[in-house]
């Protein structure tokens, strides 16, 4: 399955694709959650015919900013060198660098570094081989050469390095997750991207134009980190207020706020593979579940 968007701690990337189908035609369509930009990468290649304008709207500016420099080039191997972030490199720089914050933490938390300490070395030792081609002792025993080819890419670089040490050393986690940076670059030889437009402020302050789909996937519930910092309930009655169709993601939802569709996903919480099954579901307002009823009518009379 394709990759949608940045490495982000939970994502709908691997979900969107069930979501959307959900969505009806208008002008436009309002990603107020944005995070990671997989929803809206995903609306862009595949339903961008539909809507006049797609709003991406995160209220994290650098990780806007992180999205804008990716598909602008910032990122290809061809002008980015990645250097290696270090576990003081990470703790310094985390709460104002979305690249340090998303690539180099573990599971892509956006908290903790992505390394333990009992391996770090080995993986800078790696990373430096792989991204500068500077081999030190521990490169040189892990990968049982001096150096790599000249003709090789950082990719094959990487790949290469993966066959020879993966059973020992697993992946190289970082430049794997960079490569999704680079894809975005993609979407600058699209005409379709010129309906982007992107944002960076809370929902309530986005003003939502007639004509439009709202898709929203606020922190859930319970979730440790927002438990004291996201007011859910003023959420909910946003969602009330609404006049056009708003889509929710979410674990739970107020009672007369109805579900929508629902379905198990499996998600993967962190970079080592841990796996749980969690049953996703989509909420919507009264425009939502009105909008739906006359799609239905349409397509089954």
């Amino acid at each position: 399955m394709a990759n949608y968007g940045i490495p982000y701690m939970g994502s709908k990337d691997a979900v969107i694709h069930k979501i959307a189908p959900l969505f009806p035609a208008a002008d436009h369509f309002y990603d107020l959650f944005g995070g990671g930009f997989a929803v809206s990468h995903f609306m862009i290649l595949h339903h961008s015919s539909r809507y006049k304008r797609i709003f991406y709207n995160e209220i994290k500016s650098d990780l806007v900013q992180l999205v804008t420099d990716a598909i602008a080039g910032k990122y290809n191997y061809d002008v980015f060198k990645p250097k290696w972030i270090s576990r003081e490199d990470f703790s310094r720089n985390n709460d104002t660098c979305a690249y340090t914050r998303c690539i180099w933490s573990f599971g892509n938390n956006q908290k903790d570094y992505l390394f333990g300490e009992e391996n770090e070395l080995h993986k800078k030792s790696l990373h430096q081989a792989v991204v500068f081609n500077e081999f030190d002792t521990l490169a040189k025993r892990h990968l049982i050469m001096d150096s790599f080819p000249a003709y090789l890419s950082i990719r094959g670089r990487r790949l290469l390095c993966r066959t020879i040490v993966k059973k020992r050393m697993g992946e190289l986690q970082q430049l794997e997750q960079l490569e999704r940076l680079q894809r975005l670059q993609r979407l600058q030889r699209l005409e379709r991207l010129e309906r982007l437009e992107t944002s960076s402020k809370s929902y309530e302050d986005i003003q939502i134009l007639p004509s439009s789909v709202i898709y929203c996937d606020p922190p859930y519930k319970g979730t440790a980190d927002y438990i004291n910092t996201f007011d859910h309930e003023k959420f909910w009655d946003w969602v009330r207020r609404q006049t056009e169709p708003v889509f929710v993601s979410e674990y739970i939802a107020p009672n007369d706020i109805k579900v929508l569709t629902a379905f198990n996903h499996k998600k993967k919480m962190s970079s080592k593979g841990c796996v749980t099954d969690s049953v996703e579901k989509v909420f919507g307002n009264s425009a939502a579940v009105k909008a739906l009823s006359e799609k239905a009518e349409l397509l089954y009379g």
